[in-house]
């Protein structure tokens, strides 16, 4: 009777043992923390076990193991006091059940070179997006990020099966590489699924964060972005704070406001209240998905990346003016940051390149003016077609002052427009002098442009005695 009962408790432990269902994933990196996330299929306890590389390396085991005795199916461990720009092993498991080994590197304190990917529209066929996932994790990028279109219905249980051939696909990409999902069309019900899988900063729809030199910016523009609304106070005032202190501004959401797609066109709200911002305010490139293509669009001054070949059924492209390349293809986008410049790479889902094109940050942030926010340049009216009002603010207090010579203005190939200028130097044809009326610690300054200057974007440099550098894009209309 013993061996019977005993026989059949062993029966029930198998049938009903849990087991890890999805992840884990990985999400809010920092110098010193990181967010690991899992699900398992019945509510259980957990834990996750990790070393740095060094440890690991030495030993071939773990230092370190944290665990929980709540019984839950969604599970979230947020790892802290960890050391800046070091690499870790990491596992974790619930009862009964071990994850494979995967890895992560905690963000820079510093300014060294990264790598991220960026792709998108994964929803349908979730075995080809796992094709592009897995050739983008071989490249060991940094982090990576979704725009969007997840899976097929992410709004409701209709559709809620793909969410696990969805995170299948991701497991190798997202396990070993923060991973950061902007909202589609298709999961826009963000409070039915979205938010419940993913653990993200901020509201999770729209967010920010620093990784080296660089500014990444997700929103979510299936929800209001009009003047005044939540989300476009939130990137107004972002942006604004970013502008002039990093190297390059990302910028990731679903809906694009420039496509040259067969299936949707341009999203002319996000053209209205978002555009203007980008151009204002140095976005270097902002990444898009919804037309199920690849696109590199080129519009005052910011690139404008479609990236839609995830997994999803692929669309036509019918190049505009605006479009320097176009292709129907499943793919992803490699972009590899070292300093104050960067090489952007298309990939085909073998990891072949078909499309490229590099970018230097004429800002050239270093380690004396990194994240120090008080050095800053603005423009009045921008776009301007007589005249700019340039104003430089946060110098001249203190030991900080502007250096002679050191304020210029270039177009975008590098070359400058405008002679150079300093606090103390005599007007110039192109540039005239400082506002009596100025208020201490700031530098105004009036740009006229000569007649042989075209129309077109330019950018206004200024670096102080102290070391640091700033810059504004400006957009003359004659």
């Amino acid at each position: 009777m013993k061996f019977v009962l005993a026989f059949v408790l062993s029966v029930i432990v198998v049938l009903f043992a849990a087991s890890i269902s999805r992840g884990p994933y990985l999400s809010c990196v920092s110098e010193t923390g990181i967010t690991v996330t899992f699900e398992s299929d019945l509510p259980t306890s957990t834990g996750i076990r990790w070393a740095t590389q060094a440890y690991w390396d030495a030993h071939s085991s773990f230092e370190h193991d944290s665990s929980t005795s709540d019984l839950l199916t969604h599970h979230k461990m947020e790892l802290t006091r960890l050391s800046p720009r070091t690499q870790y092993y990491y596992q974790v498991y619930i009862d009964g059940a071990v994850s494979d080994t995967f890895h992560f590197g905690t963000a820079p304190d510093t300014i060294v070179p990264f790598r991220f990917v960026a792709y998108g529209d994964t929803r349908t066929d979730q075995s080809e997006h796992q094709t592009v996932a897995n050739m983008a994790s071989s490249f060991e990028p940094d982090i990576a990020f979704n725009t969007g279109d997840l899976v097929t219905d992410g709004n409701s249980w209709l559709g809620a099966w793909e969410w696990d051939s969805f995170f299948g696909a991701i497991a190798r990409l997202a396990g070993n590489a923060p991973y950061y999902p902007a909202v589609g069309n298709h999961e826009d019900e963000v409070d039915a699924f979205f938010r419940p899988l993913f653990e993200l900063p901020g509201n999770e729809q729209w967010y920010s964060f620093d990784y080296s030199n660089c500014h990444f910016v997700v929103l979510n523009n299936n929800a209001d972005i009009s003047t005044g609304s939540e989300q476009y106070n939130f990137v107004s005032a972002d942006l604004a704070a970013a502008d002039g202190h990093y190297d390059f501004i990302f910028v990731f959401f679903h809906r694009p406001p420039y496509t040259c797609g067969t299936e949707h066109g341009n999203d002319t709200q996000t053209q209205t209240y978002l555009c203007p911002l980008f151009v204002e305010h140095n976005v270097a490139i902002v990444f898009n998905g919804h037309n199920h293509d690849y696109e590199r669009n080129y519009v005052d001054g910011v690139y404008y990346i479609v990236t839609g070949g995830g997994g999803a059924p692929l669309y036509g492209v019918s190049p505009e003016s605006w479009t320097i390349y176009a292709e129907s293809c499943y793919h992803f986008c490699l972009i590899d940051v070292n300093g104050d410049s960067l090489h952007f790479t298309a990939r085909y889902d073998d990891g072949t390149v078909f499309d490229e094109f590099s970018m230097h940050s004429l800002l050239s942030v270093n380690t004396q003016n990194y994240k120090k926010p008080s050095f800053k340049i603005s423009a009045y009216p921008n776009p301007f077609n007589s005249s700019v009002k340039i104003t430089l603010s946060g110098v001249n207090k203190g030991a900080c002052s502007l250096v002679d010579g050191t304020v210029e203005i270039y177009d975008l190939r590098g070359n400058v427009v405008a002679t150079p200028f300093g606090a103390n130097a005599p007007l110039s044809p192109l540039v005239r002098g400082t506002d009596r009326s100025a208020r201490e610690g700031q530098g105004v300054y009036i740009w006229t442009p000569a007649q042989s200057v075209s129309s077109g974007i330019y950018l206004v440099c200024a670096r102080t005695d102290d070391g640091r550098t700033t810059t504004k894009r400006i957009v003359y209309i004659r």
